[in-house]
């Protein structure tokens, strides 16, 4: 904002400081010692200009009459009262259009809200061009005072225009900023500074011109209030310093791996603030002094670019999640490259400024290569990140439809789930990275050659490098290297029960390095992959279960035979047993005869992901079945001993006897008769 007022000043510096000044602090012939006896002359002329100045803004009263003065300030005075009734006016549209959009379609609403506020700025417009039109028409000295001045209220209000746009003090339902209320409000003051400060400095220096103020005066009252200024914005930076980074942190994605590092900077952002306002207002100084305006026009394009950064990124990150897309995750590529696109256009703008205008390193001529150059990377760059992003949008989608089995103990476990990973699946997180850092080392090494870079020295270190670790790590190479290979044959997948020689567990995870499996009973073990000599896979294609049942000695076998075939084949026939036996249920015959049973072996043909729930529930239909028929199961040695009324079976406590009778009392007559 400073090269605004400060253009122009350097040249009429120059202008009014010609003379030569020998007789300096500074001797030699040194070009540092040439610069420094230029800057101290020069100076030690604005000095001695201040009385001329005291005496050019004593003599303006004489310039301007009461209507005059009184018609300039009205210009100010009128526009803002139009703007601000024009807002009272369109309050209660602006709220509906809020309750109307907010909730469906906040873009919509921003666009509305936007057009109503547009309306108030033109009222603004037409109310202090009206004023305006009472001083006449130029070239009279008060009509180009009121148009000056004009133009600076629509200036410093557009910019009060964009601002509230995207704060919305008071209105949250509208506001994008991710700022409370009052941070808002403080925030659209602090602003309001940034643009207004340079705005008086600038329009100051363009009253004195239109005055007729000599070169001398205009050139030491530049020097005077540019550091004015710049403290200003010191200050205006350093007491809004924690609502800005308020402003900034709230843009951060929690999800996002450098969350806390981009939270720091956020907070952080005013070191970086004060260190470009004592940048820009030193700038200032030193185009008023040394006839160079490059640097202060190079150091306001570079802000005018931070401002379109921050208006920019607030918009993307408060709205991008509105636009209907397929799903979720495509507006997250979009909006990924869009910034990308946006941040490289700025970059490229940056540098240009820093380089010609701010520095003065080259001419345009020297720099035209560079800077093509620099946009065939900038576009190199952009291609490389969209297809990065595309690609991992699709793996994304694809590990997002296609989740992982869950090893270990599942409470209500969905039937529909899949019990293993594919093998696209499985090696899908492995694939995702491996990618990306293929895409990420080429597309660098591509930016570098297109800025220039020699590549080769870079390509060169990286084999030695990686010949070294090779060398120093072997242990871990081989890790790697295993690894691949199993992945590469299809060993196992996400999901699968396998024996890796030293544990067992079905895989849950794996990295470059070590394969994770989990225990059925709950530990996790991870093994390397170089230190696994083989792999059994108990999940893999098919299995088959037998178990013995041991029934009784006279058990009819073909009647066994018979009603196990039956059961078989109705579970093949049911729904839930369909998609897991292969081969049904059926008697393979008697295997042993021991103490007193026979020892019969069934067996059945399922998949490998749950084939003890359907043997449990073969056993059932089978105990079920199986009294109708008048098959009976084996019974352990003794059972007949302890059948009801006989001897109870040891276990039991023995009852003690019952106490005897007393004898029965002999009547009177009986015992007379008996004597």
């Amino acid at each position: 904002m400073l090269r605004k007022e400060t253009g122009l000043a350097a040249m009429l510096v120059a202008a009014g400081s010609q003379t030569a000044w020998a007789a300096t602090p500074y001797g030699g012939d040194g070009a540092l010692a040439n610069v420094l006896n230029s800057l101290f002359g020069r100076l030690d002329r604005a000095i001695g200009n201040l009385p001329a100045v005291r005496d050019y803004f004593a003599g303006l009263p004489q310039m301007f009459d009461f209507a005059t003065v009184a018609l300039l300030v009205g210009i100010v005075v009128a526009g803002v009262v139009a703007e601000q009734a024009t807002r009272l006016v369109l309050a209660r549209a602006r709220l509906r259009v809020f309750e109307r959009h907010a909730g469906e379609s906040p873009l919509r609403a921003f666009l509305h809200a936007v057009g109503l506020d547009a309306v108030a700025l033109f009222a603004l417009w037409l109310a202090a061009r009206a004023v305006a039109a009472q001083l006449g028409a130029p070239p009279a000295v008060p009509a180009v005072i009121a148009h000056q001045t004009l133009m600076g209220l629509i200036y410093w209000r557009g910019f009060n225009f964009v601002f509230r746009a995207f704060l919305r003090p008071n209105t949250p339902e509208g506001r994008i900023a991710p700022v409370d209320d009052a941070q808002a409000s403080r925030l659209l003051v602090g602003l309001n500074l940034v643009i207004v400060l340079p705005v008086i400095g600038r329009h100051v220096l363009m009253f004195m011109m239109a005055t007729g103020a000599p070169l001398s005066v205009v050139s030491t009252t530049v020097l005077l209030y540019v550091p004015v200024i710049a403290a200003c914005l010191l200050l205006v930076v350093w007491h809004w310093r924690h609502d800005m980074g308020a402003w900034l942190a709230g843009m951060v994605n929690p999800k996002d791996t450098f969350h806390a590092l981009k939270t720091a900077m956020a907070h952080g952002w005013w070191v970086a603030g004060l260190l470009f306002y004592a940048a820009a207002g030193l700038a200032a100084i030193l185009a008023a002094l040394t006839e160079r305006e490059s640097a202060t026009r190079g150091l306001g394009a570079v802000e005018s670019m931070l401002f379109l950064v921050l208006l920019f990124e607030t918009l993307v990150h408060g709205k991008t999640r509105h636009l209907e897309m397929e799903a979720p995750t495509v507006t997250d590529v979009v909006a990924g490259c869009i910034k990308l696109a946006f941040r490289l256009i700025v970059v490229i703008v940056v540098v240009d400024a820093v380089v010609m205008s701010a520095l003065g390193l080259m001419t345009p001529a020297e720099w035209e290569p560079h800077d093509r150059a620099m946009r065939l990377a900038a576009i190199s760059a952009f291609a490389f990140y969209a297809f990065w992003r595309v690609v991992k949008y699709r793996m994304d989608r694809y590990i997002a439809d296609n989740p992982l089995p869950v090893a270990g103990f599942v409470g209500d476990g969905d039937d529909g789930a899949p019990s293993t990973a594919s093998r696209l699946r499985t090696v899908m997180p492995v694939l995702r990275i491996t990618v990306g850092v293929a895409l990420f080392i080429l597309g660098g090494l591509l930016v570098l050659s297109e800025l220039g870079v020699n590549v080769t020295p870079l390509i060169a270190g990286a084999s030695v490098l990686g010949l070294a670790v090779s060398f120093g790590s072997q242990s871990l190479v081989r890790d790697i290297v295993s690894g691949v290979f199993f992945l590469a044959e299809d060993s196992f997948r996400m999901g699968e029960y396998i024996d890796s020689s030293k544990v067992k567990g079905t895989v849950e995870g794996f990295s470059v390095r070590s394969l994770r499996l989990r225990h059925q009973n709950g530990p996790l073990h991870i093994v390397p992959f170089g230190q696994i000599l083989h792999i059994t896979n108990f999940s893999r294609d098919w299995t088959t279960v037998k178990f013995n049942l041991s029934f009784a000695i006279d058990t009819d076998v073909e009647l066994l035979r018979k009603t196990v075939k039956k059961i078989g084949i109705d579970m093949m026939a049911e729904p839930a047993f369909a998609k897991e036996l292969l081969q049904p249920l059926k008697m393979q015959g008697i295997v042993d005869i021991k103490d007193g049973a026979l020892i019969v072996r069934f067996k059945f043909t399922a998949r490998p992901q749950n084939p003890a729930l359907v043997q449990r529930a073969a056993i059932r239909r089978m105990y079920e079945a199986f009294p109708d028929k008048g098959i009976e199961f084996a019974r352990p040695p003794g059972y007949g001993l302890y059948a009801p009324g006989l001897i109870p079976p040891p276990s039991a406590p023995m009852s003690p006897p019952p106490p005897p009778k007393p004898p029965a009392e002999t009547p009177p007559a009986r015992a007379a008769a008996a004597d």
